[in-house]
């Protein structure tokens, strides 16, 4: 079969595009030699887009920065999935969400936070549309794209334009937009395998697809293709890899044994227990079941491994996707496009523990106000009970225990999401039409296990004819009668109607004066239903319910107009009008010049905003934990949780948050300027330098005064006495159950940065050919203002609260460097993100102490951050990480290539942050450092085409 090249876009070199086809050739080396044996159908396609314009015809530079990944570097970069491989964008940034993050709202999903504004700030489009986004928002409020579940094998090319562009896309596109471009065409047949390991033999993956094409669209009028791929992804626990994972014995520093089942000051000498013991109401020790006494319980012997905590969940995703395109009379083409995917992920936390301090359960739903269940007393087990300690004397007691039999609390999530788009384009007199219409969804099953009824675990230890027997053996009717798996249904649809056309109106000095007009119709709805046991508060764990739609209607305007040969304007203006927040217009405009040949110097403004979601101002509601806070009735003394009069317990406690929509919220708005300079000095050498600058302002946040809600639950806790002894008193109120808030328009955010992109070619005489292609961003500014006040947070871990407590590093870098021979090419990748501290001054964490206090890595040595001593063997300060990646590849045959490739060539550690919350408990950051805890792993990938 004859080699061919692949489709490209209609293109006509110029002066003023020289810059951009420079950087082009640099920056895109042409398929793999395997990969040249397939064919894209050859064709007159339609005029096409580019992203950031709604404007058909010609390729050229445009007004915004515009980076451009092709498959084959999604292919070379070694990275298995679309979401490893976006997640290096440098100006990939705080707030990204990583599938590794173990306690994410939005289970299993992934997105992308260009600027580090939030994935709600960042547009994802699919072939220049908009997809349904994830059922669960981030935080569960932001809504954004899932682009793990994005089918790789069809994906031609990612735009990402890094400024603002709501005058051309609407809301959501504050920070940028992100297209995923899937191919138009394709002639031919294409096998692909691979398989990848961790070096450790752990985190296994394996890949299969297949892509098959047939019609020529010039020759046959039609072309049709078909793929589908399949991947599986092993887990990677904590604990398989360094200490650094799992050192929970903080002794010899000065600090406290935290390993499970230890006594310690934290735990207040009482911890869950493995196997299981019983005390009296004052605490003190009554008995224990088979497998620990107190001369080993009181040495720290009857302890046990965390076993669950994952680096990387399993995972398991199947795609199925075609296109047909047909070609009409009179020029006008059809194209029927679906696709259906799959994508089966996991959470894993902790198993439940006995209920020592009773339980009071929240029931809240739509139109329903948060109740407060009857408080249930702490566990207790009986003499009746078989696994009651033997010798004990007392006839009951509290039980302490882990429910290790039962297993960890795991959330299985399983994604599936499909998409059907129409698209018509043709020409009317002078007029480029396009037409489409089409919907998509997403439906998420979430099922959780180790779940435990209060109520059925205490009916179970007092039933004396089937009672449960503390350490076993129970049957697993009981155990799952005790903790019923529970599901939660969630969905997210949309559907569109698209108008668009564009023409040359007028001849300008510099060329035609170009006119897009448009309009669309938009219909999103959310739908998040809570598992049924959570929703009446029989079982504790986040309650979120999201019902909500809403319409968009949107009209705009786009005009480009080339005023002289070395000068072109252009301008857009988009309003839309959302039936919940009203509406909003969004302006924008852009200018290029080209003194010399070579030099392109451009600039943009525009205005942007981001719609409120349903989950903001629908019929919605979130409950979920605060973390760590302290009841200002039941621990006055703030300084000293010992202090006389406190109740310890109350000072660092977990309370439920009810999270409510707002009605009456307005649109974040936004105003964005880029400036830059592309530079062609040499035929093979090319760079950029954009300076940018976007303000947010009504950032939609949660109030920053919560109202505390109280239960009625009275039952005696530990309070301080004079002498400095503990002892269980009745509390004067009972202890806050929950608090109470709702989502303002409060804080805005400015940031400002620079984007270097260099890319060069050279030949080297009888070696090959070598491409070399930078990219670097840094952010000079991320400002952050609360209440009037600024804090800057560039360089530190701030904005904590939002997403995964991602840390907003102020350099990222990644270098690629291409050897071409023949058959063989080499690329080696350097991927470099700088270092933070701990501190986020909006939140009052100003020095290392408060940073080390306010993840929890840091909890063994809590008493001596409460003393204002920064520990030994800590840092405050997250250091650089620098992961160098490899990958081969070798054509073998003309139908055959093969690929091999090494990730963290190095082995290079991920580097401690002490003051995350992400990691599970560990000084990880699992959205910046995965690589590093993962460590050098293994690809091998063949691409058979015939």
């Amino acid at each position: 079969m004859k080699p061919a090249t692949r489709q490209r876009r209609r293109w006509t070199p110029t002066p003023r595009s020289a810059v951009r086809h420079g950087l082009r050739l640099a920056l895109a080396s042409g398929l793999c030699a395997a990969q040249a044996q397939e064919r894209p159908a050859s064709s007159a396609l339609p005029p096409v887009t580019v992203t950031g314009s709604h404007v058909a015809g010609l390729e050229t530079e445009g007004p915004r920065p515009v980076q451009v990944i092709t498959a084959e570097e999604l292919a070379r970069s070694g990275h298995s999935t679309l979401w490893q491989a976006l997640a290096t964008l440098t100006a990939n940034g705080q707030g990204a969400l990583s599938p590794n993050f173990s306690a994410a709202s939005a289970i299993g999903a992934s997105g992308l936070s260009l600027r580090g504004l939030g994935v709600g700030a960042t547009l994802v489009l699919v072939d220049g549309r908009r997809t349904a986004p994830y059922p669960i928002g981030d935080d569960g409020q932001r809504g954004f794209v899932d682009i793990s579940n994005i089918p790789l094998d069809t994906v031609e090319r990612v735009e990402i334009l890094k400024d603002g562009a709501s005058a051309i896309y609407g809301s959501d596109a504050m920070a940028g937009v992100v297209n995923i471009v899937t191919r138009r065409s394709f002639v031919g047949r294409r096998l692909t395998a691979e398989g990848g390991s961790a070096q450790r033999g752990d985190g296994r993956s394996a890949y299969f697809a297949g892509l098959f094409g047939h019609g020529d669209l010039a020759a046959d009028g039609h072309n049709f293709y078909i793929a589908g791929e399949i991947r599986r992804q092993g887990q990677i626990r904590f604990i398989d890899r360094g200490s650094l994972f799992n050192r929970t014995d903080f002794s010899a520093a000065g600090g406290f044994d935290t390993t499970p089942g230890v006594p310690n000051a934290l735990n207040g000498q009482r911890p869950q227990s493995p196997t299981g013991y019983v005390t009296d109401a004052d605490g003190a020790l009554v008995g224990f079941m088979p497998g620990c006494d107190v001369a080993r319980f009181e040495a720290g012997r009857c302890s046990f491994r965390n076993t669950w905590s994952q680096i990387q969940p399993p995972r398991e995703a199947s795609s199925l996707s075609a296109r047909y395109t047909q070609r009409l009379p009179d020029g006008w083409q059809l194209s029927l496009q679906g696709t259906h995917a799959r994508s089966q992920s996991q959470q894993a936390r902790r198993p439940a523990w006995a209920f020592t301090g009773g339980y009071q359960g929240i029931a809240s739903g739509p139109g329903q106000a948060p109740t407060l269940l009857p408080a249930l007393p702490p566990t207790t087990i009986g003499q009746g009970n078989p696994s009651y300690p033997a010798g004990a004397t007392s006839p009951s007691g509290l039980l302490n225990y882990t429910f290790l039999d039962i297993g960890p609390k795991v959330d299985d999530s399983d994604a599936r999401s499909s998409r059907l788009v129409a698209e018509l384009q043709g020409r009317v007199g002078a007029w480029d039409l396009t037409a489409a219409l089409g919907g998509s969804r997403v439906a998420l099953d979430v099922v959780s296990s180790g779940l435990v009824n209060a109520a059925r675990l205490q009916t179970a230890l007092d039933d004396p004819a089937n009672p449960y027997l503390v350490g076993g053996p129970n049957s697993p009717e009981l155990l799952t009668w005790i903790a019923p798996r529970q599901r939660a249904r969630s969905s997210s649809d949309l559907r569109f109607l698209q108008l668009t056309g564009s023409r040359e109106v007028l001849r300008l000095p510099g060329g035609p004066l170009s006119l897009a007009l448009g309009a669309d119709f938009t219909h999103r709805s959310q739908h998040e239903t809570p598992a049924a046991d959570v929703a009446t508060g029989l079982v504790e764990a986040s309650n979120r319910f999201v019902h909500g739609s809403q319409q968009v209607r949107s009209v705009y305007a786009e005009t480009q107009a080339p005023l002289s040969e070395p000068l072109s304007v252009s301008a857009a203006l988009r309003h839309d009008a959302y039936s919940r927040s009203g509406g909003r217009s969004s302006p924008s405009l852009g200018v290029k010049y080209q003194p010399a040949g070579g030099v392109l110097l451009r600039a943009a403004a525009s205005g942007g905003f981001r719609a409120p979601s349903p989950a903001e101002n629908g019929l919605a509601g979130n409950t979920s934990s605060t973390g760590a806070t302290r009841d200002p009735l039941l621990c006055p003394s703030a300084a000293d949780a010992n202090a006389p009069g406190n109740f310890p317990s109350q000072c660092a406690v977990e309370a439920a948050m009810m999270y409510g929509a707002n009605p009456a919220l307005k649109p974040e708005t936004s105003r964005s300027f880029t400036f830059g300079v592309a530079l062609e000095p040499a035929r093979d050498l090319a760079l950029s330098l954009d300076f940018y600058a976007i303000e947010i302002r009504d950032q939609i946040v949660l109030s920053n005064s919560p109202s505390a809600v109280r239960g009625s639950n009275l039952t005696p806790i530990g309070q301080v006495q004079a002498d400095g002894t503990v002892r269980p008193v009745v509390p004067p109120v009972a202890p806050i159950a929950y608090y109470q808030v709702g989502y303002v328009n409060a804080t805005s955010t400015r940031t400002t940065g620079v984007d270097l992109a260099l890319a060069w070619r050279h030949r080297l005489s009888g070696i090959g050919t070598l491409r070399s292609n930078l990219a670097l961003t840094y952010m000079n500014r991320y400002d952050l203002t609360i209440d009037g006040v600024t804090y800057r947070l560039a360089g530190t871990h701030g904005p904590i609260l939002v997403s995964a407590d991602t840390g907003s590093p102020k350099m990222r870098l990644r270098w690629s460097n291409t050897l071409e021979r023949g058959d063989w090419s080499v690329t080696g990748t350097l991927n470099y993100i700088g270092s933070f501290s701990l501190t986020d001054p909006s939140l009052g964490v100003n020095d290392c102490v408060a940073g080390l206090g306010f993840g929890g890595a840091a909890e063994g040595h809590a008493e001596q951050l409460g003393a204002g001593v920064v520990p030994p063997g800590v840092s405050c300060k997250v250091r650089a990480f620098t992961t160098f990646d490899l990958s081969a590849h070798w054509r073998a045959s003309p139908q055959l290539g093969l690929q091999f490739s090494v990730l963290n060539l190095f082995n290079a550690g991920a580097p401690a942050d002490w003051g995350t919350y992400a990691g599970a408990g560990r000084p990880y950051n699992p959205t910046l450092h995965a690589q590093g805890a993962i460590g050098r792993s293994f690809s091998l990938r063949a691409v058979y085409t015939f």
